[in-house]
């Protein structure tokens, strides 16, 4: 299918260059050749290195983000680059239901271009790619079984081999993003998301997988391309610094530690590994806090509080430094209430929580909790 599919995109690209008797350049989004006619005499430089290498140069593509080619409502002119050995252009997007899904290029030797022709070539043109889409990737479980292999770091080489034969990542040409989120009944936000950054033309492809107590979104994003902007989702999430596909194991830590920084310092949203600065040396701590006695026995009671309680009144003190009344209305009890649970778990553990160094011991107790629970300390 597949297959047949690529026939159909040089077939069509062959009958307009004849038609209009000027070369015809087809690339996907990254600006990788998908497919070129035979030459027409009007060929430069570019032209005949990115049939050499299949793709563009870093400076080529740079080049040619500056004229908004992704968001473009119909052709666009793009002045030649001696510098690039690149002569004038057309560039007609193509599109189907509204996403971006290659650009058509003729060379622009000032004669007159039949719109029409070009217009249907664009529109054929973006209803095949748009099937290559569903029919191009890997089957969606086993796509899902290899990154998760990935995160785990088991056969690493034989599984980037698989993903670049599919294009989920392309070597040279894409950067992958970790959008960690606890807790499995997640993916739906997490879809929402990735669609909404697609939309914008931020993410070129994506998946989400279970791995542990996370589900997680991996997107592939242009290298080209700014991190993607993440709206806010409902609990808290954490997205890693844009990287390698080989350093997905990495990346997904960031983006699971991101989180949990995220739920105990902000009660959720959006939280990126970059913006955390120095606090990362503490998340990675966290995952073995210094042991004291005080902070041994607070560990206990967390264990034997089979309800919750103490741990939920704590981390909700520590979340409105020290509020009472604050506290006391998140968790819907009189201060009198929080007041008597705060004493009982300071008798019980030796603990001072006036105490700022004290404070943000605990708080590392509880993050290092959270870590443990997810099942996260094996990629540590």
């Amino acid at each position: 299918m597949r297959r047949a599919l690529l026939d159909d995109v040089h077939r069509i690209v062959d009958d307009l260059a004849e038609t209009l008797g000027r070369s015809v350049m087809l690339d996907d989004p990254d600006l990788a050749l998908l497919a070129g006619s035979r030459h027409f005499g009007d060929e430069d430089p570019y032209r005949v290195s990115v049939v050499l290498a299949r793709g563009a140069s870093p400076e080529a593509v740079a080049w040619f983000r500056r004229f908004d080619l992704a968001t473009a409502g119909g052709p666009v002119r793009v002045p030649g680059n001696e510098a690039l050995g690149l002569r004038p252009r057309l560039c007609y997007p193509v599109r189907a239901h509204g996403t971006h899904l290659g650009a058509l290029w003729l060379m622009d030797d000032g004669r007159p271009v039949d719109e029409d022709r070009v217009r249907d070539a664009c529109l054929r043109l973006g209803r095949i790619l748009a099937d290559r889409g569903h029919t191009g990737t890997l089957d969606g479980p086993l796509v899902d079984a290899l990154l998760v292999q990935l995160v785990r770091g088991v056969d690493p080489g034989h599984v980037l081999d698989l993903l670049r034969a599919e294009r989920f990542v392309d070597a040279g040409r894409r950067h992958v993003v970790a959008v960690a989120h606890p807790g499995g009944g997640a993916r739906t936000s997490l879809e929402e998301l990735a669609h909404r950054a697609a939309r914008a033309d931020q993410v070129v492809d994506h998946r989400i997988v279970a791995v542990e107590e996370f589900a997680v979104l991996v997107a592939a994003v242009r290298r080209s391309s700014p991190t993607p902007e993440l709206a806010d989702v409902p609990g808290a999430v954490g997205v890693s610094d844009v990287g390698e596909v080989e350093d997905l194991r990495e990346l997904f830590v960031q983006a699971a530690l991101a989180a949990f920084a995220g739920h105990h310092l902000h009660s959720g949203g959006v939280t990126r590994w970059g913006d955390l600065g120095p606090l990362t040396a503490f998340l990675r701590a966290a995952t073995e806090p210094v042991r004291t006695p005080s902070l041994a026995r607070f560990e206990e009671l967390l264990d034997a509080d089979r309800a919750g309680t103490a741990g939920a009144t704590v981390a909700a003190y520590l979340r409105h430094a020290g509020d009472t009344t604050a506290t006391a209305a998140e968790l819907v009890v009189h201060r009198t209430t929080l007041r008597y649970r705060l004493e009982q778990v300071e008798a019980r553990t030796g603990l001072d929580l006036a105490d700022g160094r004290v404070r943000a011991a605990v708080q590392l107790v509880l993050l290092a909790r959270d870590v443990r629970v997810s099942g996260l300390v094996p990629f540590l």
